[in-house]
């Protein structure tokens, strides 16, 4: 009776580890993480109550060793078919893992919904299919966001202002359309030196304006003759070098005085434009203004009278004694020194070919320097020097017997 007992109780055991393993098995290949979370609960409760079956028969027959040895071996068994059904919960999870970063990796990749796409530069906007940089862009100046409507910038016009050759016209920069050669302007002062100005490169026109210098005037009252004023626009070559002298104003002296100087803007050994210096004065009497337009010619220098000297012209000097004589502006455009030589009552005349006055017989006020030297006179019968304007030169303005004290000259682009 006892052995059929014992065999009977080990059929049974035998049966619940068998079911409790298909069980496990079927679950394990579900595939699924909620299939396995579930086999991994039943496979739980099924070693639960087979080991609770197993320890109440074991205490109904009153058996210790066989019964005993059959419990450990089913838990065993139930506890190898958990740690299979939790590998396969943990492969499941894997998989979802993967998937999911796959997931998020696909959807970083596209429009950052501004306009602005991952495959454009940094800087650099999507506009009508291409990419661009609104700062540097002609068809998109200073577009932002999406380039449509009034995101889109300003076209520029390229097109030169100007009909001279190797003229500009606007460009973007820094998202603003302006023109690519910026404008400018250098003014000049009384230096007694000729000075050389480059262009910019990117210049192919300029604005001069040339006045020349006053004549000599009197503590006694007389003043110098007025000198001219020019201004015109060029035609130049991007990179000129121009070279301009700005006459000075003739010395002042008791009696007769020197005559002013002219001022002068020449590209190399061409004049563009000259603007003629005033006669000296006499005592109370005014000197010769500057109100002449030469009309071409070879620019020559003025006449002497009575050792006064004539004003230096653009390629010769003027006439004189001792060194009266204005320097033209191909000779550096030095004034003329009065006669005789520091002469208490006369006058050196001004930079840019001012002749000197002279005491010699008579007092003789000089002649003012300019494309043609202005003659000297006796007393106030001063000349002051002619003006000129490049017949290239496009709306040009004479102003005559019009700018007082040192010349000046102006270049602007």
């Amino acid at each position: 009776m006892r052995s059929t007992i014992l065999c009977f109780n080990t059929l049974i055991v035998a049966a619940l580890a068998f079911t409790g393993c298909s069980g496990d098995d079927a679950t394990s290949s579900a595939g699924s993480t909620s299939d396995a979370s579930t086999s991994t609960s039943n496979s739980t409760s099924n070693a639960s109550t087979s080991t609770a079956g197993t320890s109440a028969t074991t205490t109904e027959t009153g058996g210790s060793g066989s019964g005993t040895s059959t419990t450990d071996d089913t838990t065993s068994s139930t506890t190898e078919d958990t740690v299979a059904t939790t590998e396969d919960t943990s492969t499941g999870d894997t998989s979802d893992s993967d998937s999911s970063s796959t997931t998020d990796e696909m959807t970083t990749t596209g429009s950052t919904g501004n306009g602005e796409l991952d495959e454009c530069a940094p800087g650099e906007l999507l506009c009508d299919g291409a990419c661009i940089d609104p700062m540097t862009d002609m068809d998109y100046c200073g577009a932002v966001d999406d380039c449509i409507g009034a995101n889109a910038g300003i076209v520029c016009d390229p097109t030169p202002t100007s009909l001279c050759e190797g003229a500009v016209g606007d460009s973007c920069q820094a998202g603003v359309c302006a023109s690519a050669c910026p404008a400018g302007m250098k003014g000049f002062d009384l230096s007694e030196s000729i000075e050389d100005f480059a262009l910019p490169e990117c210049v192919a026109e300029v604005h001069i304006y040339v006045a020349g210098a006053q004549g000599g005037s009197s503590p006694k009252g007389g003043l110098g003759g007025l000198a001219a004023a020019v201004e015109g626009d060029l035609c130049v070559s991007p990179g000129t070098t121009l070279s301009v002298l700005v006459g000075g104003q003739g010395e002042p002296a008791d009696y007769p005085a020197g005559g002013g100087g002219g001022s002068y803007v020449a590209n190399g050994q061409v004049p563009l434009f000259v603007a003629g210096g005033g006669g000296g004065c006499y005592s109370v009497g005014n000197g010769g203004a500057a109100n002449q337009l030469s009309q071409g010619g070879a620019g020559l220098g003025g006449g002497a009278h009575n050792d006064a000297g004539g004003g230096g012209g653009f390629s010769t000097d003027g006439l004189g004694t001792a060194g009266s004589g204005g320097l033209s502006f191909l000779n550096g455009g030095g004034a003329g020194v009065n006669f005789p030589l520091d002469n208490a009552t006369t006058s050196y005349g001004g930079f840019g070919g001012g002749g000197g006055s002279s005491q010699s017989g008579t007092y003789n006020a000089g002649g003012g320097g300019g494309y043609d030297g202005g003659s000297a006179g006796n007393g106030n019968a001063s000349k002051g020097g002619t003006s000129y304007m490049n017949p290239d030169a496009t709306n040009t303005v004479f102003m005559p017997s019009t700018h007082a004290g040192d010349g000046v000259v102006e270049i602007s682009w």
